[in-house]
């Protein structure tokens, strides 16, 4: 295999791994250096009594909980965020603990961001942000096994009056812990364990075939990948298996931490897309789309994406030793389908309510989509209408 001639790597904040370790929150908070803290949440995470786990894991250190903003929705919004933010300056707060999926963790960092620079959101998105002060302390404690935005630089916000999700990333947006603790995760519903865990296979996957993908994240993906075939199945049909909840949890954060760094591709950018236009939640929209991705990834740019495509399949413990390029690639695409179809998850855009009649808005919108420029090769509009019309 031939070397890539330069690539980065940058590792996110501190991973915290082990049932019941949400208990030593407050001491975490501590050492970052946080004195009044805002939780940030949603409502059914705050009715599972999961808030109350890490207020009550806040009483291993001296940081004090200064209030609860319960308002984040899937797809969480720039009202949301702004929402928040207030909410933050009202109780005086300087440091902050998500609590939930990726929208929680998503509207922790943004409101971090506010926390720094104040104004309206939009206006500081750019290529990468450089905050103007110190950002506010932030741990993270994911509720889903799935976004790994837990260990991510950025945070995916839905811009209502656009129609569009913004990205704002930067270093210093990631977490400074992460707390994995699959107790957390073990009351999180079938359909929602497979979405999330879906989500977590696309990270993983589109690691591997962005023209970003380096040695050091195909490792973590392809672990990643392992791990989900092996315990997604289970976690779904056997919530309380706390093995797997942990190993979907590690999983989720590999794929974080490898997307991070290799950023993603078509599947991404047209599930932005659709969250944005259609209000399809970002992991079942993955779901949908990944294997259509990938098929038109191997018709279209077979040299850059066959060899990743094979450790795919590997990963799914799929034997393709005596395959060529072609049948290994089509039955990793397989795999992903009887995964998806094994946990539940729709299969096709109509089945979730999408109609033909926006294809063409989010088609438009996908290829302005960040994601779509670490694509193997960037489609044209033609060629990602035709993607959205077979996943139809």
């Amino acid at each position: 295999m031939t070397m890539e001639e330069w690539f980065e790597f940058q590792v996110p904040g501190k991973v915290i791994c082990a049932e019941h370790c949400v208990a030593s929150i407050g001491l975490e908070m501590d050492k970052l250096g946080g004195g009044k803290v805002l939780v940030v949440t949603d409502e059914g995470v705050e009715k599972a009594g999961l808030v109350r786990v890490v207020i009550e894991g806040m009483d291993s250190g001296t940081s004090e909980v200064v209030g609860v903003f319960n308002e984040v929705t899937p797809n969480s919004g720039v009202d949301i965020v702004h929402r928040c933010h207030a909410r933050a300056r009202s109780a005086g707060a300087d440091a902050l603990i998500s609590v939930g999926g990726g929208s929680s963790i998503d509207t922790a960092k943004a409101t971090a961001l506010l926390m720094v620079e104040g104004g309206d959101l939009p206006d500081h998105q750019r290529a990468v942000y450089l905050p103007s002060g110190p950002v506010p302390p932030h741990i993270s404690v994911p509720t889903t096994a799935g976004s790994g935005s837990e260990s991510t630089f950025a945070a995916a916000i839905l811009d209502k009056d656009q129609g569009l999700k913004l990205i704002f990333q930067g270093p210093d947006l990631a977490p400074g812990v992460a707390m994995l603790d699959p107790v957390m995760t073990r009351t999180l519903p079938p359909p929602l364990t497979a979405s999330t865990g879906m989500d977590a296979l696309t990270h993983c996957i589109e690691a591997l075939h962005s023209q970003m993908h380096e040695p050091i994240c195909d490792g973590l993906a392809v672990h990643g990948i392992r791990l989900i075939a092996e315990n997604l199945p289970v976690a779904v049909e056997h919530g309380e298996d706390i093995d797997a909840r942990k190993n979907m949890l590690i999983a989720a954060n590999m794929g974080g931490i490898a997307f991070a760094n290799a950023f993603m591709g078509i599947v991404h950018a047209m599930a932005h897309s659709l969250g944005g236009h259609c209000g399809v939640p970002h992991g079942v929209a993955n779901s949908i789309l990944l294997p259509y991705g990938m098929e038109f990834n191997m018709r279209r740019y077979p040299e850059a994406v066959a060899n990743q495509y094979r450790w795919v399949a590997e990963a799914l413990g799929i034997d393709i030793s005596h395959d060529d390029d072609k049948t290994a690639v089509a039955r990793a695409v397989e795999g992903v389908r009887e995964l998806t179809s094994k946990i539940g998850l729709p299969q096709k855009l109509s089945d979730v309510g999408v109609t033909g009649d926006c294809l063409g808005q989010v088609t438009e919108d996908a290829l302005l989509d960040g994601s779509m420029f670490n694509n193997p090769g960037e489609p044209g509009y033609d060629e990602v209408l035709e993607v959205f019309r077979q996943a139809l």
